[in-house]
């Protein structure tokens, strides 16, 4: 149970490679959390997670977010319209991995 004022409300999301390490990190660091499993873009699986926590502890989270999701480039097949008999796919190459992270002021936390 948390004793700490909730203040603030963090939705983090990453690919589902990274999140593993990440709530690793967090959990041991005690911080309190939801996971909820989404799809990202270009057909990659993403991982969001929901976590509830006081302002003066949102630092020591974006170390734990820096130090697991790093960003890499990778090239993955585009969604163009191919003739069917077409052997090769066409590749794109894009920026994949890292953290999008949207915090959110909390006005009134209530657990029961």
């Amino acid at each position: 149970m948390t004793t700490e004022t909730v203040n603030q409300l963090l939705l983090i999301t990453t690919d589902a490679n990274q999140v593993g390490e990440l709530t690793e990190r967090l959990t041991r660091d005690n911080f309190q959390l939801t996971r909820i499993n989404n799809s990202g873009f270009f057909e990659e699986a993403a991982v969001s997670l929901l976590i509830g926590l006081n302002k003066a502890r949102l630092p020591q989270l974006l170390e734990h977010v820096r130090a697991a999701c790093h960003t890499r480039t990778r090239f993955i097949p585009a969604n163009l319209e191919a003739p069917p008999l077409a052997l090769q796919t066409a590749l794109v190459e894009a920026e994949v991995g890292g953290a999008v992270i949207y915090a959110l002021n909390v006005e009134r936390f209530v657990q029961i």
